[in-house]
């Protein structure tokens, strides 16, 4: 899944916002630093994501055959979750 700048943005500010809020968070940097820092992990987070679903494809892709009785979406699913499981990335 692709995620926009200004969305991650957007995000970074809602929860920096929230764990102030809920008194969460005690800083010892700038918000705009905390905010670069979340903007960074979640971005990072999407991209491992996306190679994931990408291994997943090429997987699948070299199986055309296997998937007849099976659906493809289901079956590019049950990929990407054991490929996310072995390398120890939480979906």
């Amino acid at each position: 899944m692709k995620i926009k700048p200004d969305q991650l943005e957007r995000l970074a500010q809602v929860v920096l916002a929230r764990y102030k809020s809920k008194e969460l968070l005690v800083s010892k940097c700038s918000e705009e630093q905390l905010k670069g820092q979340i903007i960074a992990t979640v971005a990072q987070n999407f991209n491992e994501e996306e190679a994931i679903e990408e291994e997943a494809r090429k997987l699948l892709a070299g199986h055309p055959q296997a998937g007849r009785e099976i659906d493809s979406y289901k079956m590019f699913l049950l990929a990407k979750q054991k490929l996310a499981q072995k390398k120890g990335f939480v979906l």
